[in-house]
Parts: structure tokens; sequence; C-alpha cells
């Protein structure tokens, strides 16, 4: 990473929730053009990484560094939206908010336009899925963090979030993605960096722009801490 390039992630954090380590000394840097994919089973800490990261929860012992400028956009476990609200006026809401107005192509892009009028708790889980996705993206965020986006999606709704995902890593060379998953099979091919988590410390690390077989070596670390 250079000197001058905005750096985004964690510098010896510690988190205990209740009286359980979650993590451990993590220590993690992340920069421009990345898409890092996050793995690690249930209990690795990788949500909680990840809520670190939006600001939405603080560490016991180290610190967040985030120099990018911009907001973040999150997809987490809690949708983040208004049941009592349409889609439509979900989106409306919170483009107001970040000052961008893109309602009708979100609706499009993500294949919302004819639930554009049905309240956020009357849709099905993948339709959430895809409004909270939507959310999520709205004003092209420079760092995006995602926690398991491909839950309850269909293979129509992954392969909307792959491109979008892809489009980020493609055309916006100052933008991050950070994605928490376990689907390596439908999301792994968006990952330029795979980082492996185990009980709240770090497995392994591709690093930056990392070629096929270390990202390879990475998955496969991943998969035998499971067995």
């Amino acid at each position: 990473m250079k000197e001058d390039e905005p750096s985004f992630g964690v510098q010896g954090v510690q988190k205990t929730l209740g009286h359980t380590p979650v993590l451990r000394q993590i220590s993690l840097s992340f920069g421009p053009g990345e898409c890092v994919l996050l793995l690690g089973a249930n209990g690795a800490g990788k949500s909680t990484l990840l809520r670190l990261l939006a600001g939405l929860s603080h560490a016991d012992k180290g610190r967040v560094l985030n120099s990018f400028p911009g907001r973040i956009g999150f997809l987490s476990h809690h949708l983040f939206l208004y049941g009592r609200l349409t889609v439509r006026e979900n989106l409306e809401l919170f483009s107001a908010i970040s000052g961008v107005v893109r309602v009708e192509e979100l609706l499009s892009h993500w294949g919302l336009e004819p639930h554009a009028h049905t309240l956020v708790s009357n849709l099905s889980k993948g339709n959430q899925a895809r409004a909270a996705l939507a959310r999520a993206f709205i004003g092209e965020p420079p760092v995006l963090l995602l926690d398991e986006p491909s839950s309850h999606l269909d293979d129509r709704g992954i392969q909307l979030l792959v491109d979008c995902v892809r489009a980020r890593v493609v055309q916006a060379s100052s933008a991050l993605s950070v994605i928490a998953t376990h689907d390596i099979h439908r999301l792994g091919s968006l990952a330029t960096r795979v980082v492996g988590l185990a009980r709240g410390q770090v497995l392994a690390d591709s690093g930056p722009n990392a070629p096929s077989h270390e990202l390879q070596r990475v998955i496969d670390l991943y998969r035998e801490s499971n067995r």
C-alpha cells in the first residue's frame, strides 16, 4: 500500500462479549481496489470485526483505522430497514440522508420494481435481502462491508450481487469491499484477497492482489480448520 493511499482496518484490537473473548489482538489493514473475502466458522469473529469497522461497536483495546473519505456501506444480519415503510420509502429515506437520489436505478437493478410499494415487513426473505443490499449500495460508498450477503438470495439475486461487487473492483480503483461469507462457491471469484479467522485470531492472510494459488491456499486452510 502506498503511503498516500487511504487505509482501513484494525490495529491490536481486542473485543470481549460477556466473558468470552471474540477478537484477540487482531491487526489487519485494507486498501483501495481490494475485494476481501473474510472467512471463518461461526464464532470466529467475522461479524464482530465488521461491526467494529462499521463504527457500530467499540473495541476493548486497540484502534480502528479509517482514512477513506465518505460513508461506509454496511449490510449485517439486521436489515437496517423500516418494516412499516415500503421499499421505495426506505430507499428514498436513506438516499436523502446520503444526499444521493438513485431510487429508480436501485429499484431497477435489484429487481425490486414490482415490490416498490410493498411494506418491507411483508416482503419475502429474499426480497428483504435485496432491499437491504440496495440500501447498502446507495451513493456508491468508498467502503462496503457485507456480512453474509448471499443469505436468502436466489440465483438471480446472487448474480446481481456479484455484478455489483465486481463492477466496484473493475471500475472503482479507489473502492474497498470486505465480505464475510461461508459461500466460497458462489462468491469466491470476487476475491482479490482472502483472510481467514479462527477463534478470534487471523488464521491466514493471502495479502493484497494475491495470485490465485495464494488465495486458494488460504481457502484450503480455512476448510481444514473447520473439519
